[in-house]
């Protein structure tokens, strides 16, 4: 089975989706139709579409090849090394913007 698959089939099987699946429907869902078939209405395909890309991309692969001093381009190495390391996006904040950075 292909990577990117096993990975994506993971994420629509997993506690995450599940979870979100089981507040949709109401009651605890385990079939594993039903959490892909909600995995993909609900935009989780798309957001996996995202991330894959953004670990796959030329700027991840730069930051894993720093962090195991080689040229890494293994899409298992890039993947597990984004999920990792990389730091979840950001929400937009609410409130003024008062010039205060804070870190």
């Amino acid at each position: 089975m292909h990577f990117r698959f096993r990975v994506q089939l993971a994420d629509a099987l997993g506690p995450v989706n599940r979870w979100y699946c089981s507040q949709a429907h109401g009651q605890p869902i385990n079939d594993p139709e039903l959490l892909v078939i909600y995995f993909i209405k609900s935009g989780g395909a798309e957001d996996f579409a995202n991330r894959y890309e953004q670990a796959m991309g030329a700027l991840n692969r730069w930051y894993c090849s720093e962090f195991y001093r080689c040229d890494i381009r293994d899409p298992e190495i890039l993947w597990n090394y984004y999920m990792n390391y990389c730091p979840p996006p950001r929400e937009p904040q609410e409130g003024p913007d008062d010039g205060n950075i804070a870190c």
